[in-house]
């Protein structure tokens, strides 16, 4: 009689089940588990749960965070420490996987003697120039992360930084994309929408954090530009964040109160997406771009700045990955796309940028052609399939 195969058991690591790319990025991952993998989460502390997960959830029992503090991180990155201790050394798992950078952080430290380390590097870390990143995570991620077992990185710009700026060695490097749940995000697609559509309007959407990295304000200034051509677009911003009230600022003083929509953190984007024309993605910078894919999902044609890392590889997967578009309007495979733009949003004139001029001129592509509109909102959809949850997931447990 054959041995009954034993249950693997993963132990996942992230700061909050809620608000962004990374943390639905796991919770999809743990969807997509067999059913002879367990799972535990360990997070911060007790939270709304904005993405469905699967597997125990331990709360480190931290007070929730208000706003950024060295204090706070430091004493999350000891606690995490003692506890990942106690955990990997009487939970019996298989790999200790952690998201970001403070967790990859305790997760290093806190040992591989009981299970493996593998950790999930999702930014481009030299791209980060904040002083946290350059003088705290930087010198850590130096030191630490070429212990781990594995370092997962979301796509091969993010791999090939981790490598030649961090010291990673290339064995312990490997490149899984995000995986998605296509058919849900499509049942999704067809709920009733939170904001109410216009038949008669061109819509544009971008979904995201509202903080330096993803842009919007240069997306604002952008279709400034687009409203004096074509008065019937508008712009639905979906996100929360720190830049909202200078966002706000900013549309109201450009007149654009009535054509810019900020639609806050929505659950369901999707059903808000399918019914809109095209979705823009303004990032400065990022590790991949799970919004994008969502966005094609949902049948979307794309416009975004080729950020370092993960658009190029998205959108023109045949070109090399270490590409940047720099000044012109590309009319990639997948989609478009244009440099990104430069200023802050402290520093950001009352004249548009030559960046943001490009910007605005692919925008009107989109409204003005409509086969190549007809065109990327077919291949995005085709696109999209190409990064389905069972493939990441596979990728995963193959570690």
């Amino acid at each position: 009689m054959s041995k009954k195969r034993k249950k693997k058991k993963i132990l996942f690591v992230i700061s909050t089940l809620t608000g962004g790319g990374a943390e639905r990025t796991l919770c999809n991952i743990t969807c997509g588990l067999p059913d002879d993998v367990m799972a535990d989460i360990l997070i911060n502390y007790e939270t709304e749960q904005d993405y469905p997960h699967k597997g125990n959830v331990i709360s480190l029992g931290m007070p929730k965070r208000k706003k950024f503090s060295l204090g706070y991180q430091f004493v999350t990155v000891i606690r995490r420490y003692i506890r990942l201790r106690q955990l990997k050394a009487q939970g019996g798992y298989d790999a200790c996987i952690s998201f970001m950078d403070s967790a990859n952080i305790a997760n290093v430290l806190s040992g591989k003697k009981h299970c493996k380390v593998i950790l999930s590097e999702r930014i481009n870390l030299s791209s980060c120039t904040s002083a946290g990143y350059r003088y705290i995570v930087g010198p850590l991620a130096k030191l630490l992360y070429p212990r781990a077992n594995y370092m997962v990185s979301l796509s091969k710009g993010v791999e090939a930084d981790l490598i030649e700026n961090y010291n990673l060695p290339k064995k312990c490097a490997v490149t899984i994309y995000n995986g998605y749940s296509i058919d849900t995000i499509q049942k999704k697609a067809q709920e009733p929408s939170a904001i109410e559509i216009e038949k008669d309007k061109f819509y544009f959407i971008s979904v995201g954090r509202l903080c330096e990295q993803k842009g919007q304000w240069h997306l604002i200034k952008a279709f400034r530009e687009v409203v004096k051509k074509h008065p019937q677009s508008r712009l639905i911003i979906c996100g929360k964040g720190p830049y909202l009230p200078m966002l706000e600022q900013m549309a109201q003083k450009y007149g654009l109160s009535d054509y810019v929509i900020f639609a806050g953190f929505q659950k369901n984007p999707y059903a808000i997406a399918a019914k809109c024309n095209v979705f823009v993605f303004p990032s400065n910078y990022e590790g991949f771009g799970s919004a994008m894919i969502e966005n094609m999902a949902c049948g979307l044609p794309v416009i975004s700045t080729d950020y370092r890392s993960g658009a190029r590889e998205i959108l023109a997967p045949d070109t090399d990955f270490r590409m940047q578009q720099l000044e012109t309007i590309e009319r990639a495979e997948y989609g478009i796309l244009v440099p990104v733009c430069k200023s802050s949003i402290e520093m950001s004139g009352e004249e548009n940028e030559p960046e943001e001029n490009l910007l605005a001129n692919a925008m009107n592509i989109l409204i003005e052609e409509e086969q190549t509109y007809n065109q990327y909102k077919e291949l995005s959809l085709k696109r999209a399939k190409e990064f389905s949850i069972e493939r990441t997931v596979e990728k995963w447990l193959s570690l």
